[in-house]
């Protein structure tokens, strides 16, 4: 499971600042594989190359499609996947709100998808009794704490059968969407601007270092729920239930399994101190609204409805199921957590299918309905 490792947020991608020095002759390993120096690939080739011939014909240009993305390196295709998938997404914040919107190519005005509200003060206080109950687990999940500051994936992965060597396309659509859901949510708790639980109470004492950025929503939370729904997914697709309009079968033990995974990862949160369950449901309702908008652009098989989340007021602790249960409801005056009636139309990416269709395969080859 140690390939899982390169979710762990991609914050030191330290092994490339060693092609910047090639230091003389004692270390001048290339990317080229076996630890070949330079010295030795131009020795190599001054005693081999010969005369020069002319190049007669020349090479076709490779078709521009899709599928030309498999001819590049793993960060080149990361970067042209992100792009493609953050594309027409922007952010309109106001006092105490903030709201992703999307909006396709030629379209005069974009679709709001998520609208966000923080709580107040009061709510927050009202929260810390949560935060303090919480610390009674710490021992207890220390470990499990600890882990995910870095990495998630591992435990998504015992839940469901991911394998780095049968899903590599699989973990490049998971890396994918978390890139871009951190850059959402790192917007989006940037127009909230809430406070963690350590600067309510100096008796909470976080068991991790508190991050340096806003509580609402739980970036933690939000990507795990994202990881988990783009999985149940990816193995709808390949048991052959992916209409739009199918339902999710909550019942079903892969969906409990990896819901309950990234609940947990959710709570571990609260556990250690630097989140509240408010932030939690937030993050979940974001990212139910986010798995639905990159399900429909990988694969167009998604409905995809708008969401409100309104912090002020909300009550108890966070439960998944209760959360789910919430999301789905119609937006109505009263309603904290609501969806649109009607679904939004979001387009299709070629480029992101052309992954989606890798991804599905893997699971195709060793899944059963």
């Amino acid at each position: 499971m140690a390939r899982f490792s390169f979710f762990s947020g991609e914050s030191g991608e330290s092994g490339e600042s060693g092609e910047s020095g090639e230091s003389g002759e004692s270390g001048e390993a290339l990317a080229t594989g076996g630890g070949v120096s330079s010295r030795a690939l131009i020795t190599s080739r001054d005693g081999v190359v010969g005369g020069w011939l002319a190049v007669t014909p020349p090479p076709a240009h490779v078709k521009a499609s899709p599928a030309a993305v498999d001819l590049w390196d793993t960060k080149p295709r990361r970067f042209v996947f992100e792009s493609e998938l953050i594309c027409g997404l922007s952010f309109d914040s106001h006092q105490d709100s903030v709201a992703v919107e999307f909006r396709e190519r030629n379209e005069p005005r974009p679709e709001t998808l998520m609208h966000m509200i923080r709580p107040t003060p009061a709510d927050f206080i009202q929260q810390l009794e949560y935060v303090r109950n919480y610390a009674a687990l710490r021992l207890e999940r220390a470990s499990e704490i600890v882990t995910q500051i870095s990495s998630v994936v591992p435990f998504f992965g015992a839940a469901c059968g991911l394998r780095p060597h049968r899903h590599p396309r699989t973990l490049e659509v998971l890396g994918i969407v978390t890139n871009v859901t951190k850059l959402i949510e790192m917007r989006m708790k940037h127009a909230l601007v809430c406070r963690r639980p350590d600067e309510y109470s100096s008796q909470i004492q976080p068991m991790i270092q508190t991050p340096g950025h806003g509580s609402l929503p739980s970036g933690h939370a939000t990507e795990s729920f994202v990881t988990a729904l783009m999985l149940y997914k990816l193995c709808r697709c390949a048991w052959g239930t992916s209409s739009a309009d199918a339902p999710v079968d909550i019942a079903n033990p892969t969906f409990v399994q990896l819901m309950r995974v990234a609940e947990r990862i959710a709570i571990n949160r609260t556990v250690a101190g630097v989140h509240f369950p408010v932030d939690s449901a937030a993050g979940m309702v974001l990212a139910k609204t986010l798995a639905e908008f990159f399900v429909a652009r990988f694969s167009g098989t998604s409905e995809v409805f708008a969401r409100t989340f309104d912090g002020r007021g909300f009550q108890g602790d966070f439960a998944y199921e209760d959360i789910w249960e919430r999301a789905g409801t119609i937006c109505k005056t009263s309603e904290l957590i609501c969806r649109s009636r009607t679904p939004i139309t979001i387009p299709k990416s070629n480029i992101l299918a052309h992954l989606w269709e890798q991804a599905v395969s893997e699971w195709q080859s060793h899944s059963a309905s």
